[in-house]
């Protein structure tokens, strides 16, 4: 099995060299590193020279600044290896990784993804977070979904490793020019699956950069973080609608998540943006997407549809 591992890589100077040092020292031997240079304003094109000319399964492809997205669409189509992985220019792996993931994936074809735990670290490399997640095995789709779904971090596109032709058949691509990316295919990907597997292996470091547009917290990123997630809604049930493929089960299970995922991120907003966001919501009658069978069921769909504001600020 050989491994495609995916590298975008922007303005990451300072931390470059511990990315490509982790994936060089990797247990696991085969594989390719596609390292796509979105543009990168600093000195991180010849620091990857240096990898390039030192190991041949490192190559470097340079282009103009499209964003995260666009950079790994770019790389999955420069990839010719069985499994992708995506590794950001300013994170860093477990040497085992690639060992553990061949090892899961070896138990059944049918596996499409597997899951791997992830670690948040400082800038100076101080772990200081390591969430937990469910563990299972060769799981179908529905059943692992509702098992992700009780843990946080699910959307994180480089928790996982999927099979390539799996990825490429479905024509899967991130959305260029969104933020919060992996929540607008993740977990189309997940839903679509035959089987995923979860392990129990702490592969990733999440480094988490002061300044960085996912740790900002001005009113300018706060909207278009928020607005951003409201454009992933629309585009999946978009897609859902269209997609026979993808049980009623798993598309309702989606659905009610992303919905969530709309209220929470909203407590970033000031009161004035957080009204608007709120009249926003009421005009796509999110309540029609949550069951109503029980007299909670009923109940809340009420409180959605005639109380929407109060309902989101009491369950932020």
């Amino acid at each position: 099995m050989k491994f495609s591992i995916i590298v975008p890589v922007y303005n990451v100077e300072k931390y470059i060299d511990k990315c490509l040092d982790s994936i060089l020292n990797q247990t696991y031997k085969s594989f390719e590193v596609i390292i796509v240079n979105d543009g990168t304003q600093d000195n991180s094109q010849s620091i990857i020279d240096k990898y390039v000319k030192k190991d041949k399964r490192f190559k470097s492809y340079i282009k103009e600044n499209g964003g995260l997205s666009d950079a790994r669409n770019y790389g999955i189509g420069k990839s010719n290896g069985d499994v992708i992985l995506f590794i950001d220019g300013d994170d860093y792996v477990d040497e085992k990784l690639l060992e553990r993931l061949e090892r899961e994936f070896a138990i059944s074809k049918d596996i499409d993804v597997v899951r791997f735990q992830l670690r948040l670290v400082d800038e100076k490399y101080n772990k200081f977070e390591q969430p937990g997640y469910s563990i299972f095995s060769n799981v179908s789709a529905t059943d692992s979904y509702k098992l992700l779904l009780k843990n946080v971090y699910v959307d994180v596109a480089c928790a996982y490793a999927y099979r390539r032709y799996f990825f490429i058949s479905n024509k899967f691509e991130y959305t260029k020019g969104k933020i919060h990316e992996d929540l607008g295919l993740t977990h189309l990907i997940l839903v679509k699956s035959n089987h995923i597997s979860s392990i129990d292996y702490v592969g990733y470091n999440y480094v988490q950069r002061e300044g960085s547009i996912m740790t900002s917290n001005n009113r300018k990123h706060n909207l278009r973080k928020v607005y951003d997630t409201l454009f992933h809604f629309d585009n999946y049930l978009e897609v859902l609608q269209k997609d026979s493929t993808v049980s009623k089960e798993n598309k309702d299970l989606l659905i009610n998540y992303l919905i969530k995922s709309l209220m929470w991120r909203s407590v970033v907003l000031e009161k004035k943006d957080f009204n608007k966001y709120i009249r926003d919501l009421k005009k796509r009658k999110l309540y029609q997407y949550f069951p109503n069978n029980t007299f909670k069921d009923k109940l809340r769909r009420l409180s959605i549809k005639y109380f929407l504001k109060y309902y989101v600020l009491k369950n932020m």
